[in-house]
């Protein structure tokens, strides 16, 4: 039984408060993806102006607001794994009378970790039943999906758990990317193919799915890194 993840939090008052929370201390500094989403999102105290003109090209979802917002949210997966995922900003959001959660997966130059195939190959049991969990949420065959980036799996269904767990109808995965050239959207974009969402480009939201009962968007919203 996966021992259960805290719920009583503190506000984080500067971007840097989130430091002790991060996998590695080293990941905080220019040019990570860590530093550029806390940045990023403390300085807009809201939508970042990028993340808005990607989330405004739904009719559905155009004019936001942020309700509130936590940096490197742990998320359990529901499958008996100890290990949670990690979204690195998982935000409430009000449209109307509605709630909508919106998962952020942050990247400069990172990519979208192990291929499936790579991640499976000390044939632990255990990722495999966590893979079986994860395929039954985005119905896709766990045979068939080895040359995907296992990291978009769970950072995809750990969005529509958040949503559930708010008694939300609707979910969001977005990228906020800060590298120019766009690092890891092909995988990105092979990843959402295999789900069943296609014309996906840079800065641009696509049209919703429905996927574990819930009404499901993807985006890659593109920025430039924060300065000091």
């Amino acid at each position: 039984m996966a021992k259960s993840l805290p719920r009583v939090s503190l506000p984080l008052l500067k971007a840097e408060d989130v430091i002790p929370h991060l996998g590695k201390p080293t990941h905080w500094k220019q040019g990570r993806s860590a530093k550029a989403i806390a940045d990023s999102w403390f300085r807009a105290n809201g939508l970042p102006p990028a993340v808005r003109n990607v989330i405004d090209q739904s009719p559905e979802l155009q004019g936001a607001e942020l309700i509130d917002a936590w940096l490197e949210r742990a998320t359990d997966l529901q499958d008996g794994r100890a290990t949670a995922s990690q979204t690195d900003l998982l935000a409430v959001l009000g449209v109307n009378d509605e709630l909508v959660v919106l998962g952020v997966e942050g990247k400069v130059t990172e990519s979208f970790g192990p291929l499936v195939s790579e991640w499976l190959a000390d044939g632990s049991e255990g990722k495999a039943r966590r893979l079986q969990s994860l395929c039954e949420v985005l119905d896709l065959n766990p045979d068939i999906v080895g040359n995907l980036r296992y990291q978009l799996f769970h950072r995809t269904v750990a969005a529509i758990l958040e949503a559930k767990r708010y008694r939300s109808a609707k979910a969001v995965m977005l990228v906020h990317s800060f590298c120019p050239d766009a690092t890891g959207l092909s995988d990105y974009v092979a990843f959402f193919n295999a789900v069943g969402i296609y014309n996906l480009r840079r800065d641009q939201l696509s049209e919703p799915i429905t996927l574990g009962h819930i009404r499901f968007w993807t985006g890659w919203a593109s920025d430039d890194c924060p300065e000091d």
